[in-house]
């Protein structure tokens, strides 16, 4: 049996790294060049973050343990390299978002927006635990994902407040990245006993409804809270917020087909087909070269 703890870890890392990879796409081919830019920082700094917590997850696992979760891993290897591009796609704890293509710049916006919201109320949360090499790690995480969310919103308000075609384009990719962002907070394994020790001062369903709230009240504040609720024949949204935080479909909507409902199955290994390409892409060179060194 894994520990929760590595459980906690691998989903933390998993969505970082995927998340970077796919912001790594838009090098050199972003609407602007200044977003080259950020973007390639930004996909930077997430593979980073991945990193502090797949070394934190050896640590805890051990040689072994490492081992038995990375069948590619090789003796004496990385291991923080070893959990990060050695297991098999069903090994990965990624939710299904973070996996997608970046479609059009205002998916790939949402998403991020979105995305970095979450990882706010996450890493808050876990400044919090019980766990202190857990909790020491999120301050230099923190610092930078700070200026993350800033950009992200920062596009958020630009788009929303931009021209119309801008806007249609924001609304449609919140819509399709709010089907699968409550993935983002899919219970883990062994969440129970997380909470109980403190290692999670709170489940995933309280932070959940901390991260809906925070993204209710941005899109209220640029006039885009539409795609959340309100009547649907009088220019309500395409999704209800239920009392417990769940975004629910209004016209019942479902992750496409792999993913699960809402986005949901990520954190127990079962992914959607576009993982595939991401994981073929992202591990090449280590499954070809396990343990290289340049």
């Amino acid at each position: 049996m894994i520990d929760p703890r590595v459980e906690l870890l691998l989903a933390l890392a998993d969505d970082e790294l995927i998340i970077g990879h796919r912001h790594s796409h838009w090098t050199g081919v972003a609407p602007h060049i200044e977003e080259d830019l950020a973007f390639s920082s930004i996909s930077q700094d997430e593979i980073g973050h991945a990193v502090v917590w797949y070394r934190l997850a050896a640590e805890v696992a051990g040689e072994q343990g490492v081992r038995d979760l990375a069948t590619r891993a090789p003796a004496g290897g990385d291991h923080a390299d070893a959990l990060g591009l050695g297991r098999e796609p069903n090994g990965y704890r990624n939710a299904v978002l973070v996996e997608r293509p970046n479609g059009d710049w205002g998916y790939s916006l949402a998403r991020h927006y979105l995305y970095d919201v979450a990882e706010d109320v996450r890493l808050t949360t876990l400044a919090g635990s019980s766990w202190q090499a857990a909790a020491d790690a999120t301050g230099a995480l923190r610092r930078e994902e700070r200026y993350h969310l800033l950009h992200a919103r920062t596009w958020l308000d630009r788009l929303a407040n931009g021209p119309l075609d801008a806007r249609i384009h924001l609304a449609d990719g919140l819509v399709a990245a709010l089907v699968e962002a409550p993935g983002l907070f899919e219970p883990l394994p062994g969440e129970a006993e997380l909470v109980a020790d403190g290692v999670l001062p709170d489940d995933h369903a309280t932070q959940q409804q901390r991260w809906l709230e925070a993204v209710t009240a941005d899109l209220e504040a640029v006039g885009m809270d539409h795609v959340l609720g309100g009547d649907p024949h009088h220019g309500g949204g395409e999704f209800l917020a239920t009392a417990s935080g769940e975004l629910v479909a209004r016209d019942g909507a479902r992750a496409p087909s792999g993913s699960g409902d809402g986005g949901y199955g990520g954190r127990l290994g079962r992914h959607s087909s576009d993982f595939d390409a991401v994981w073929e892409e992202m591990t090449g060179t280590y499954r070809a070269y396990p343990g290289v060194r340049w």
